[in-house]
């Protein structure tokens, strides 16, 4: 048991000693020597369901940046949808 902890210790402590140069720009090009991405500039992935669909899900890949407009523009769709059903349930 004391050996296995002690191998769970090894595991963590090396793991982030290892660099990991994976990563690829937009245009399919490694990142540049030095290069540090900023908060809005960082991928973010999310699940989204299938429209019609329980199973099914897709992943959609954005930078921060991106789901802020999405989400922003999302939100004044929404409240266009509203104002406009408010326009035309008023009594004349």
């Amino acid at each position: 048991m004391r050996g296995f902890v002690m191998m769970i210790m090894v595991v963590a402590l090396t793991a982030g000693a290892i660099p990991v140069s994976h990563a690829q720009s937009s245009d399919g090009q490694p990142p540049a020597a030095g290069k540090i991405t900023t908060e809005a500039e960082k991928q973010i992935c999310k699940k989204e369901k299938e429209v019609g669909s329980r199973l099914t899900s897709k992943k959609t890949c954005r930078t921060k940046a991106e789901w802020d407009e999405f989400y922003r523009l999302q939100r004044a769709e929404t409240e266009q949808m509203q104002r406009n059903d408010m326009a035309t349930k008023t009594p004349k």
